[in-house]
């Protein structure tokens, strides 16, 4: 580890001074320390990737770069002159724009109206007829085309991702914090993207991108920093190090853990846990976003869900819980019809939800992680026994290695990861009968998602209930499967044994 931290002092030349640098920056919260006296540097031309298993303090870092948090002790150079940056406005002042995997933009507005509010609110003038021709050439560029007159909500995932970056450009940045953007894009359309990144660098400009994908650092990355509980292990040059390499930094000893092969094929029962039968149901803008689908779901079997995001997964799974309404066709579990029951009907009945927004309708986040567990009658059947559920949080929290300082501390002071491992960790203990999955891995760290596979996989070969797993991430989807559904604008497009599959298939299937 010695080695690989002086490639950092090798990498660093006259030719590529410093855009950013970070010297001795903490951050405490409650009962946790989040950055522990970081040093960090994004240099003029380059793409950094920034890595970290769960709760080591990357996305900390990241909202100190763009204002959102202040640091309790440290400094930060903007090329080599000292900087406070308080708030995005002062970030985008200084260069520093920053792109999140959930675009940020209003699906009412066309495309060039987002733009140019998103201007206007940091101060930038422009006109509409500049910020339309900049959408049709930049978008003709990458490849990904986009109407700047059509409005958001008719664009893909794809699109919407394209959009903030075109956005961040326009705010004229020099450095662009890509926070998991580009994360979940079907590999096709990232590669697309690989080329818009590696472009603006040879320009001149400078990205951070942070990912909990080894694989997308060393495809794209010209160094790699890793944090771990919240100090850096290293920073490294792309060209000197191996996947395992980094792995070793990330997770020390429990690197060893990580595998992507096959998850063995569950024995399904005869019974089937969840049917399916020509559903329809309303997307949020008056058209469907789910067509007439038909899918039966054995006790036992894992049926994976894949496409790309906008294609209709997240409505079907809605449906099924009880969060959106069917408008034709039925869903049945165990042969008992749930259509259009109530959440807490369908939650009564044995049924776990892992949603990949827990804040929205997964966990109360003002609320510790006891009181989280507490509010489940399934859990507690209506009376509240405080030991017990204070012993089942230390359980889970040990379990599924959530760092944080106590049961009791609120999980709003969580990482997201540690938010998402809680919300995981009591939906497996509710799901009875059937668990229903919207990308339950998303923000987990290799090592975590790889162990919350295992869990779901073991569930459901052990205890016989059935899971529905929707998953924009094509490879939690072979790993985790015995069956596949494809889905797109809101079809069922393909079902294949995961014995049988070929990836490339299901991929053209997706974007076709």
């Amino acid at each position: 580890m010695t080695l690989l931290k002086t490639y950092n002092k090798d990498f660093s030349s006259k030719n590529k001074p410093p855009v950013v640098s970070v010297i001795g920056i903490s951050k405490k919260f409650p009962g946790s320390i989040a950055l522990d006296s970081v040093d960090f540097t994004i240099l003029e031309g380059e793409i950094h990737a920034l890595l970290g298993e769960n709760g080591a303090g990357k996305s900390t870092l990241v909202k100190i770069l763009y204002g959102i948090y202040v640091p309790d002790r440290g400094e930060i150079y903007i090329r080599g002159r000292k900087a406070r940056i308080n708030s995005p406005k002062e970030a985008i002042r200084q260069g520093i724009v920053m792109v999140s995997q959930v675009p940020q933009l209003i699906d009412k507005l066309t495309v060039a109206e987002n733009l140019i509010l998103g201007l206007e609110k940091y101060g930038f003038i422009t006109r509409v007829g500049k910020v339309r021709y900049f959408i049709r050439e930049k978008s003709r560029e990458v490849g990904i085309e986009v109407d700047p007159d059509t409005e958001v909500w008719k664009l893909s995932y794809t699109q919407k991702q394209l959009v903030e970056l075109l956005r961040a450009l326009l705010l004229n940045a020099k450095v662009l914090l890509l926070d998991e953007a580009i994360t979940f894009l079907p590999l096709i359309e990232k590669k697309k993207f690989y080329k818009f990144i590696r472009d603006f660098a040879s320009k001149g400009g400078s990205v951070l991108l942070i990912t909990h994908k080894i694989y997308e650092a060393l495809e794209v990355a010209d160094r790699i920093t890793v944090l771990r509980l919240g100090r850096v292990v290293g920073t490294v040059p792309r060209s000197k190090v191996s996947p395992d390499d980094v792995r070793k930094m990330m997770f020390a000893e429990r690197s060893s853990q990580v595998t992507y092969e096959r998850l063995p094929i569950s024995t399904p029962r005869e019974s089937a846990a969840l049917e399916i039968s020509d559903l329809w149901v309303m997307g949020d803008h008056g058209d469907h976003a789910v067509r007439g689908v038909s899918l039966t779901l054995r006790a036992g079997e894992v049926m994976g869900i894949a496409g790309i995001a906008g294609n209709g997964q997240k409505e079907l799974i809605q449906a099924i819980v009880g969060l959106r309404r069917v408008e034709k066709g039925r869903i049945r579990l165990y042969s008992e019809d749930i259509t259009n029951r109530s959440v807490s009907k369908v939650r009564i009945r044995g049924v776990g939800y892992i949603p990949d927004q827990p804040a929205k309708y997964g966990l109360s986040l003002e609320n510790s992680i006891e009181e989280n567990l507490a509010m489940l009658p399934s859990l507690t059947n209506r009376l509240i026994n405080w030991g017990s559920i204070r012993d089942l949080a230390r359980k889970l929290i040990k379990e599924f290695n959530i760092m944080t300082p106590s049961p009791k501390t609120p999980v709003k002071f969580l990482s997201g990861g540690n938010i998402m491992k809680v919300l995981v960790s009591r939906e497996l203990l509710v799901a009875r009968r059937l668990l229903v999955a919207y990308n339950p891995t998303r923000a987990l760290d290799e090592v975590t998602a790889i162990m919350v596979r295992k869990f779901i996989k073991e569930k459901a070969s052990t205890e016989g209930i059935g899971v529905l797993v929707a998953s924009e991430d094509l490879d939690e989807i072979l790993q985790i499967s015995d069956r596949i559904a494809v889905m797109n604008s809101g079809r069922v497009v393909g079902v294949f044994s995961s014995s049988e599959v070929v990836r490339d298939e299901i991929e053209k299937l997706m974007v076709m």
